[in-house]
């Protein structure tokens, strides 16, 4: 009897692993995650949902104390507009989605800098002349950067140090992820809405958050895969970069970032990133990389960095009754 219980049981449990292969890329993980958690007993054995109860222990069961979920529709809205300096920086490199930012922006509700990094000095006119007339902005700055570091490296090598000089700083840029263009739209609207958006009066909350936190961005896009939060490849990169910043050594394992590299952040938070004397040559050439470059290590040390700094780090609540998470 036994023996034939434990048979349906891994009958049951190949079939349900099978159907979470079989499922699209962009619902897989919530298929995995729905599964896993609603019948742990089917899975306990599979490698499989080992991995992803490990997952569990770092982002849901034992979340360090220096991370918190914040649901800004249950926060108040400040009685007074915040008195900051703001910036944000954009890295436009696809043209076609220069109108989109534009809207969001256009209703951003405080004074701004916008800080625009692009790699084609032919295109910089065409950009001044959609982004100079939004009703808050103060200053508008172009820079023109070599195509190396993505987003990031024009980020660090062309306005570095100036960021400093701001009480909150934003970084988005026009993603497509062409690697994963099933999902790239879709994921880039969610952390442009998340970030960008006045929806319920997000902005002054997030800024108003930021006298705290040290970064503040969505959490992890639903139909990423929880697995791809770990160091990985970019672990012996992330302690060369640690090194040059005399930042202490992440451990490995499993990690916070934000997945899309698009955040808001205390500048003095990343004070040991934004000093550094980056070059453009500090950056891999573009070669279409999908990991293991200085930009992936970055990326996965940004809140590393600021927790370093004695900063906590926000993520804001994904929206849905389902729990995505991880």
């Amino acid at each position: 009897m036994r023996s034939a219980k434990i048979r349906a049981t891994n009958h049951l449990q190949h079939q349900l692993l099978v159907s979470i292969e079989k499922m699209p890329p962009p619902y897989r993980f919530a298929w995995r995650n729905f599964l896993f958690g609603n019948l742990p007993s089917v899975f306990e054995q599979s490698s499989a949902y080992q991995d992803w109860r490990k997952a569990c222990a770092f982002f849901i069961d034992n979340r360090p104390s220096s991370i918190h979920i914040i649901d800004l529709e249950k926060i108040a809205s400040p009685t007074t507009s915040p008195s900051k300096k703001i910036a944000i920086h954009a890295h436009i490199f696809y043209l076609d989605l220069v109108p989109q930012l534009v809207a969001l922006l256009s209703q951003f509700p405080l004074p701004f800098d916008l800080l625009i990094s692009a790699v084609d000095a032919t295109n910089e006119e065409l950009l001044r002349s959609q982004f100079h007339g939004l009703a808050q902005l103060q200053a508008l700055h172009i820079r023109i950067t070599p195509n190396r570091g993505r987003d990031l490296g024009p980020m660090l090598y062309a306005y570095g140090k100036d960021l400093l000089q701001y009480d909150c700083i934003a970084h988005v840029h026009t993603k497509k992820s062409v690697a994963t263009n099933a999902i790239g739209n879709l994921w880039r609207d969610y952390l442009w809405k998340g970030l960008l958006s006045n929806q319920q009066e997000r902005i002054p909350k997030i800024i108003e958050l930021l006298s705290t936190y040290g970064l503040i961005y969505p959490q992890k896009f639903p139909l990423i895969d929880v697995q791809n939060c770990q160091w990985a490849q970019n672990l012996a990169g992330a302690h060369d970069l640690c090194n040059k910043l005399t930042v202490p050594q992440p451990p490995d394992g499993y990690i916070e970032f934000p997945a899309g590299t698009m955040f808001w952040a205390n500048p003095q938070a990343l004070k040991p990133l934004l000093n550094y004397p980056f070059t453009p040559s500090d950056f891999d050439l573009e070669q279409g990389q999908s990991d293991a470059t200085i930009m992936h290590a970055i990326e996965r040390s940004l809140a590393h960095i600021a927790q370093a700094q004695g900063y906590p780090i926000g993520l804001l609540r994904y929206p849905s009754a389902i729990s995505y998470y991880p």
